[in-house]
Parts: C-alpha cells; sequence; structure tokens
C-alpha cells in the first residue's frame, strides 16, 4: 500500500494531477480553473446534491490516501482533510438565501480538492526519498540539504 520506490512517488504524484484536473479544472478560463465535476454536480437538480456529496468524499478519500501512500507529513494530511471537509460541507448552505443556491455557487468556486492536491504534491516535491540501503543516513541527509527546495527525507521500502 505504502509507495515502495520512486516510481510509486511519480505515479501518486501524476494521480493527484489528474484527480485535481477532473475535480476542479475541466472548465478554464485562461490559466485559470473556473469549474470541474464538482461544481458541474453540484447545479444538477435533485438528485445532483447526493452524487456530488458522494463524489467529493470518495475523491477526498481518496486524495488522502495518496498522501499517505507518500508519506506526507501529518499536518499536511490534517490541512487537506480540513480543506476537503469543507469542500463536501459546502452544499449545506443551500436554502439559506431563498431562491439564491449559496451552496451551489459556493461549491462551483471553491476548489478544495485542488488545493488538497497541490499540498500533497508540494509536500512530495520538498521530500528527498531514498530507498534503502543506497546510503547511509548522514550521507542521504548531506543529498537533502544540498538538493535545492528538499526540507524532508524519508526512506522507501
Amino acid at each position: 500500500m505504502l509507495a515502495r520506490s520512486q516510481e510509486d512517488i511519480d505515479r501518486i504524484h501524476d494521480t493527484l494531477t489528474a484527480v485535481k484536473r477532473l475535480s476542479d479544472g475541466i472548465i478554464k478560463i485562461g490559466p485559470i480553473n473556473v469549474v470541474g465535476i464538482d461544481g458541474i454536480l453540484s447545479w444538477i437538480p435533485i438528485a445532483g446534491a447526493p452524487i456530488n456529496a458522494i463524489y467529493s468524499v470518495l475523491s477526498g478519500l481518496f486524495i488522502l490516501l495518496q498522501g499517505v501512500r507518500a508519506r506526507c507529513d501529518a499536518g499536511t494530511l490534517f490541512i487537506s482533510a480540513i480543506v476537503l471537509m469543507m469542500d463536501s460541507g459546502i452544499s449545506a448552505f443551500d436554502g439559506i438565501v431563498p431562491v439564491i443556491p449559496a451552496g451551489s455557487i459556493a461549491d462551483t468556486l471553491f476548489q478544495g480538492q485542488l488545493y488538497a492536491c497541490h499540498m500533497i504534491q508540494k509536500t512530495i516535491e520538498k521530500t528527498l526519498y531514498v530507498e534503502r540501503g543506497e546510503a547511509s543516513h548522514a550521507e542521504n541527509l548531506a543529498e537533502m540539504r544540498a538538493t535545492k527546495g528538499k526540507k524532508r527525507l524519508v526512506y522507501l521500502g
């Protein structure tokens, strides 16, 4: 289940990119992601809300699972989980103001899956992943410090 090689880490990173595009980047205006499946489902009458809730929860769990597989730190996973819970609960705002679908508007504009994927990907990019037995811990720490942008060291395998 956990990533065991750099190839697994690269696949996780690419998978998160695909989830970002699907969830919050199907429709773009210039360089800005505007709407994805999450936003589109929120506008479908009657059946859209439960389907959107199911999609949000399942995609959120998938994103967090990828973060666990990539051995992200607890802080990143916690903040990602909070963002994903906010994204899943936004549709509760429907009905607060009569006639205005506040939840649908907020769900269309708030890109929780995109933010969570981005946080996990940034953590992956800041981590030097080392397969066991390649070098001593001191050598790996020296390599991490010498590599620009690397702040974490994780042993795979």
